[in-house]
Parts: C-alpha cells; structure tokens; sequence
C-alpha cells in the first residue's frame, strides 16, 4: 500500500483554471484517480444511480457504527482546485491513517464523492446529496438540463450526464458495484472544506494565528426566476410616465432585494444578490424600450431564516415594483432549503481534539450551501481550513500543512467515535441566540466578541 500523497490530486505551485464541471470527464477522470486509491486501501467501491462513488472499509470483528468521510469533486466554470478534493483526500488520509493505528477501532468507514455539488453546469447544488436526503428523485433526472448546452440550443439532461459518467467508469474502473444508493442513512458524517470567504484570514491578519473553522451552522439558498413583461415603444416618442420598460422593473427588484438582503445580514440571517438579468430581443438598440427581461435571485439563508419568510418578502416586492413599472412579472421557483444546525456533540469533541493538539479553532458559520446540509446522519458537521483568494476561482488556495491538520483532526475523531458506546439516535437543538463566531485556543475556549 503506497503513501497517499496530497501532491497527488492538488498542485501547490498551480493556480490554473479547473475545468471540473460534473460528470464531465475531466471529472471523471479525477475521480479515477481517487478511486485508485481507495482500492489500494483495500476498500470496496459503490456507485449508485446518481454517480455518488463510495469507498467502504470495515474494521473491527463487528462494526456496527457507519461513519462517512467525503465531499465533491466537480468545479465551477474556471474555479479553483481545493473547492471540493480538500474534502474527499482527508478521507482518505483519515482511512490510511485508521489502517496505521494501533487503536482498536470497531466500525464501518466510508469515503465519499458526493455528485456534482457545483450548480454550474445543471442549475441545481448539492445533486449527489440531496438524492441520498430524498430531495432529488430519479423522475427528475429528464428535467434537470445543462444550462450552458441549453443556451446553445442542446439539451443534454441529468441522466444522460449520469449515463456517460457511468459507462466511463465501468471502461476504466474494475471491481465496482452499481447500487440504488450508496447509504440510506449513516451515523456520522464528516466533511473538511476551504474556506470560502474570508474570516479566518482576517482572524490571521489580526492575531497572527492560523485557526480551523468548526461549522455550526450551513445556509441553505432560494432561487427564484422572474419574467418580467413589458411594453416596446420608441424612446422618442413615448413619455417616461407611459413607459413599462422591463428592465427598469429589474433595476428596480434588484435594488429593494440588496436592500433585504443587508437587512437581514445585519443580524446574520441571510444574503441576497441579482446574479443575473438577460433582456429579450434588442441586442444594446439604443432607441427601443425593452419589453421582456429575465432574471435570478439567489438568496442565502441562515439560523431561524425560513425559505417561506423570504418568498413572502420577494411577493411583496414583487407587487410593488409591478404596479410601479406598470409591467406584469412572474416567478418560479427553481429551489429552496432551511438551513441546517451541525452536531453539537461532534462540534464540542473536534475542540477537544483541537485543544489536546494546541489547535487554534472558532465556531463559525458556513454561509454557503454544502453537501453536509443534506446528507442522511445521525450526527453531522464540518470544518474550515483556511485559504486565500476566496473560492471558486483560480486564486484560491491553501497550505498543504491545513490538510494535513484536517485530516489528523478527523483520525482523533473517528478513532474517538468508533470506540465509544453505540447511541441509536441523538437530537441536536442549537437556539437561534447562539452566538456565530465562537473562538477556542490550546488554553482556552471563551466566547470572544467580534
């Protein structure tokens, strides 16, 4: 069994585009890469009928206890190379490190590639996830499309994305079994990330110290639609009062949803963004008042937010800037998801680690979506390592020293984990009043104000 190298699957010294887009075979190829390893580790692959792939090894005379190790793969349209892979190789380098251990461990691990968890390519996150949590069934694989072949006039769906990505592994790949689901549920789910903003940098920059990001609490977002219909008019002729120009109404939906959107960030319950307007028709025309107007909203929720809260919030909006601009506007909505509360228990036993290892950490929120929010388990969270140039670009990057820390964290943990005394079922509440930014050093763990 050879030594599992990070400079394997990431280059240090590189920070050229990734071109990993979901059941592609850039991607594939990749994951034929890991796949690799996870057999040399003597573990039993799985793939089920999204393109999960799954990595299984037991240890013990009788596991009983399932924990699951893993992230994604795929990447955005030119992005970077750790958003996603920092994830799955710190399984890996936790199963290695299990498999050197002189501690009994008694359980079942698994190492995971969650299914295209970018929505670049079909417009919908956490795919591979949210079929494993039910959200996604396979009725829908025909309706789910590629957005950019979609745009070009193609129509390549899910499931012939899910096609490919299959046939491509039984061609390069032996030994895999092709299953329904890879789990339907487990009793642990792990996952490491990079950062993908810039808190734990700034905790850097001020305190000359690299901490790790225990995760509280996962955002979840909704995405909304809207057609805007208007009237065309010359913009000689027509009289500002009488005109219904479609994009002033977006202008308009985009201003009042900043607005909202700073307004619930101020007490940390969401963030909002107009991602995208395409107008209809005109092509830049300087004299023709546009009638018909697209565009998205992507809105990011955390803590007590509710999906239903916001979607309320847009309807008024909506109302308002229809009546204002004179135009008729429709929404659709294309996802939504609450956010979603970490283990307590797990959050509280990685600080231990961290304190027993003299690892700076801070509880923390991940305002972004991740496969953690969906997947089926008893107990479930996440860590940060940090990173710079932010995320889903090439810039972003981080030291192979914070995988490796990652990685030694989730060996303590499973090693902890797969000892202790089974618990069938554990319900974790965490109030809405905790606080978001919680620090912890070697020699002390009080809550410091931001």
């Amino acid at each position: 069994m050879g030594k599992i190298e990070l400079e394997d699957f990431f280059n240090f010294d590189s920070k050229e585009p990734i071109n990993r887009l979901a059941y592609t075979e850039e991607d594939m190829k990749y994951k034929v890469k890991i796949i690799e390893k996870m057999q040399e580790l003597g573990m039993k692959i799985s793939v089920d009928k999204i393109g999960n792939i799954c990595g299984t090894i037991s240890f013990g005379n009788n596991p009983k206890k399932v924990l699951a190790i893993g992230s994604h793969t795929d990447s955005v349209y030119n992005g970077g190379q750790y958003d996603g892979p920092v994830g799955v190789i710190t399984g890996l380098k936790t199963v290695e490190a299990l498999l050197n251990s002189k501690s009994k461990v008694n359980g079942i691990v698994k190492v995971v590639i969650y299914a295209c968890e970018e929505s670049s390519r079909f417009g919908n996150a956490c795919i591979g996830s949210k079929y494993l949590s039910g959200n996604i069934k396979e009725d829908d694989y025909h309706n789910i499309v590629d957005k950019k072949e979609e745009k070009q006039g193609n129509r390549i769906t899910l499931e012939e994305a899910i096609k490919f990505a299959t046939t491509y592994l039984k061609s390069n790949i032996h030994d895999i079994e092709f299953v329904d689901k890879i789990f339907d549920t487990v009793d642990y789910s792990l996952e490491s990330h990079i950062e993908q903003y810039d808190i734990l940098q700034e905790n850097y920059m001020k305190n000359k110290q690299d901490v790790i990001g225990i995760v509280n609490t996962i955002g979840s977002a909704v995405r909304i639609k809207y057609d805007v219909l208007g009237k065309s008019g010359h913009t000689g002729s027509t009289p500002m009062k009488e005109r219904q120009n479609a994009v002033d109404a977006t202008a308009l939906i985009g201003k009042k949803i900043r607005k909202l959107g700073k307004k619930y960030e101020e007490v940390m319950l969401g963030r909002a963004s107009q991602v995208e307007i395409n107008t209809i028709g005109h092509n830049g025309s300087f004299n023709q008042i546009p009638n018909h107007a697209e565009g998205l909203i992507d809105f990011r929720l955390l803590l007590q937010n509710t999906p239903e809260n916001v979607l309320a919030a847009f309807e008024e909006i909506i109302k308002k800037v229809s009546k204002k601009t004179k135009t008729n506007i429709t929404t659709t909505v294309i996802s939504k998801g609450s956010p979603v509360n970490t283990s307590a228990m797990l959050n509280e036993k990685i600080a231990e680690i961290c304190e027993k290892d003299k690892i700076n950490f801070m509880k923390m929120p991940s305002w972004a979506g991740q496969d953690t929010g969906y997947i089926p388990a008893k107990e479930k969270t996440m860590i940060f390592i940090p990173s710079e140039g932010g995320s889903h670009n090439p810039d972003e990057t981080t030291k192979k020293e914070f995988i490796e820390v990652a990685s030694s964290i989730f060996t303590d943990l499973s090693k902890d984990l797969l000892l202790e005394k089974f618990r069938d079922s554990q319900v974790v509440k965490v109030s809405p009043s905790i606080s978001m930014l919680d620090y912890g050093t070697a020699s002390t763990n009080k809550e410091i104000e931001k």
